[in-house]
């Protein structure tokens, strides 16, 4: 039987996503084209392919999967990936295609931070441009065991401070140097790992980090027991694999 406490966490949690579909439904697309055309493309080299090139119908197509989407975890999900990679297939294969993509949605997250445009686009651009990098580590450089789930949940949910500080850190232009300064002071807030926690956020101060793989983070004890039958198979894979690179 599932605890009050737990039920309230998962409800709360529920309507923060379903609002957050809902605002995300107002926003108007970004428009590549107009993006192209700004005085800094913020490390993005936007003209190494063709306009015409399959790698921005890549990201036309994301684009659009944002806005039909009712949360960020449904692009990452078999039926939208499938789709992406029934349709660009050699780009799935290409590491290199793959990370100018990624680096593309890092520079529009960074563009939509200076607009001060919708946040949800730039969060969903932090997130992919973040599962792209995964991707490439784990399915074709085959560098880690598996995708940082943990990791993509806190930036989908990640609060301005969090967007900004990850941005900057992967932009070779000052761009974001203002938008920092406004925020730095803001306390960093992370996401219990725990889908029953009533906790949005925590100060990642008070963050409990599993000694295993340390790389799931809760906000209390409690919550990290709560979580462990999920975690434990995680867990495994990555102590593994850590082993190995010892």
């Amino acid at each position: 039987m599932v605890s009050r406490k737990k039920a309230k966490g998962k409800a709360r949690k529920a309507a923060a996503k379903a609002k957050a579909g809902e605002e995300f439904a107002a926003f108007k697309p970004f428009s590549l084209t107009q993006f192209k055309k700004s005085s800094c493309t913020h490390g993005w080299i936007h003209d190494e392919y063709a306009d015409n090139h399959d790698c921005h119908k890549f990201i036309e197509s994301v684009l659009e999967a944002f806005g039909r989407t009712k949360s960020i975890s449904d692009i990452f999900d078999t039926a939208e990936k499938a789709a992406l990679q029934h349709k660009y297939p050699e780009i799935w294969k290409d590491p290199a295609k793959l990370e100018w993509i990624a680096s593309a949605f890092v520079s529009i997250g960074v563009e939509a931070i200076i607009r001060e445009g919708d946040k949800y686009l730039y969060a969903y651009s932090v997130a992919y441009s973040e599962w792209i990098h995964q991707y490439v580590a784990c399915e074709l450089h085959k560098s880690v065991p598996a995708v940082y789930s943990a990791r993509l949940n806190e930036l989908i949910y990640a609060d301005k401070r969090r967007i900004i500080s990850y941005l900057k850190k992967r932009i070779p232009c000052s761009c974001l140097n203002s938008s920092y300064n406004v925020v730095k002071h803001l306390p960093k807030k992370g996401l219990c790992c725990f889908s029953g926690c009533s906790h949005i956020k925590i100060e990642l101060g008070r963050m409990w980090s599993c000694e295993g793989c340390r790389r799931e983070h809760y906000c209390s004890e409690t919550c990290q027991a709560a979580n462990w039958l999920h975690h434990r198979e995680g867990c495994k894979v990555w102590r593994e694999w850590e082993a190995t690179e010892d």
